[in-house]
């Protein structure tokens, strides 16, 4: 058995129990039929010894009477064997006809399985994008493509986030590295202690700044991934707590919070409003202004980081989203940073069933806002 196909196998499952229950039946009514018969043989048999009856033939012996019962009991015996005979023969035909029918059902079922089996067997990382899509009614098969095809949605996300992160940062490692590997070959081959000095303080910035790209590329990733756990969040005293942590004296922060719970990871958004508070002061005006809001907005929990600068197109401002895109020369001594920030922040927040919006400021900067589900009490 365990080397038949599993249609082979189905079929002569199905066919043997069809072929036991036949038997049974046949069986039954054979016996039901006989014991039938032999109380009528028994009602009709004489209790008295034959006479001859008067006015009989003479020479006709009595014998020749009582030789009708017998004939009768014969007649009934060969009844018997003919409805024996002919429910075995029924029984042999509708077995044939039920293996016939199992093993056309068992592939008719089993089809839907190989249509499964030859897609998997065709996958591969070049084309994870493909899905099986199985038609039919929703039966357990068409539950199990489906499950089969969010497996393959999520292993996709996953090859995308992986071959991104490497395009990525080999893209923006190659400019410091070629840039390092110059300051030392040219600015540290020179003996003069000026020279050296300056060599040493464009290494550490460059370091720093490969430092602040692998960080940034490493939140990235884990912002694009599904989230695993999550747990209730006080939005608002995360926003807090990040402000407190930022650079005071470059720009004035005006922080209005309400209560507010989401449900998410905190590491998570304490990164994501640190982002959106780093690019506000990045992209300010010396002496300018940065707007934290958070509130309740209907179901969800909405953050809202509003800033002055330079002007925006908006044309622009989807742009920004991209990974690696700037939106202008920072104005408040700022590092230039890696161009995440925002790719980051769009991340987070779907990676919280969220949805983040900007928009261009008429007097200049931008106004972001994000929204997350709250959590239910």
């Amino acid at each position: 058995m365990k080397r038949m196909t599993l249609r082979a196998r189905l079929t002569l499952i199905h066919t043997g129990l069809f072929l036991v229950a036949s038997l049974v039946v046949v069986g039954l009514v054979y016996v039901f039929n006989r014991n039938g018969i032999v109380r009528a043989q028994r009602s009709v048999a004489p209790k008295a010894p034959v006479t001859a009856p008067t006015g009989a033939v003479p020479g006709t012996s009595a014998a020749t009477t009582r030789s009708q019962p017998v004939s009768t009991g014969e007649a009934l015996g060969d009844l018997m064997t003919s409805q024996l005979v002919l429910s075995l023969l029924t029984f042999v035909v509708l077995g044939a006809i039920a293996g016939v029918l199992s093993w056309w059902l068992s592939g008719r079922l089993l089809r839907r399985v190989h249509l499964m089996t030859a897609q998997a067997q065709s996958l591969s990382t070049a084309n994870l994008h493909k899905r099986i899509a199985l038609a039919g009614p929703h039966d357990e098969l068409k539950e199990l493509a489906d499950t089969f095809d969010d497996l393959l949605g999520r292993l996709d996300d996953a090859f995308q986030v992986q071959g991104r992160f490497i395009a990525n940062a080999s893209h923006e490692l190659r400019t410091p590295l070629a840039v390092t590997r110059t300051v030392i070959q040219v600015g540290l081959s020179s003996a003069e202690p000026g020279d050296v000095q300056r060599a040493r303080d464009e290494l550490l910035r460059i370091n720093d700044r490969s430092i602040d790209l692998i960080s940034g590329l490493l939140q990235l990733a884990r912002g694009e991934q599904e989230l695993r756990h999550r747990e209730r969040v006080r939005l608002d005293q995360v926003a807090v707590y990040v402000l407190q942590e930022s650079p005071a004296g470059v720009v004035t922060f005006d922080v209005r919070t309400a209560s507010c719970t989401v449900l998410g990871d905190e590491l998570l958004l304490s990164q994501l409003i640190g982002n959106l508070v780093q690019n506000a002061v990045r992209y300010n005006n010396p002496g300018g202004t940065v707007s934290v809001r958070v509130g309740v907005a209907g179901e969800h929990g909405r953050l809202e980081v509003c800033n002055t600068g330079p002007v925006v197109p908006a044309e622009d401002v989807g742009r920004l989203f991209e990974p690696f895109q700037r939106g202008g020369t920072p104005r408040t001594g700022a590092s230039t940073g890696s161009g995440l920030g925002l790719s980051i922040v769009r991340a987070i927040s779907t990676a919280h069933d969220g949805k983040v919006t900007a928009e261009a400021n008429p007097r200049g900067g931008l106004t972001v806002a994000v929204e997350i589900p709250l959590a239910r009490r």
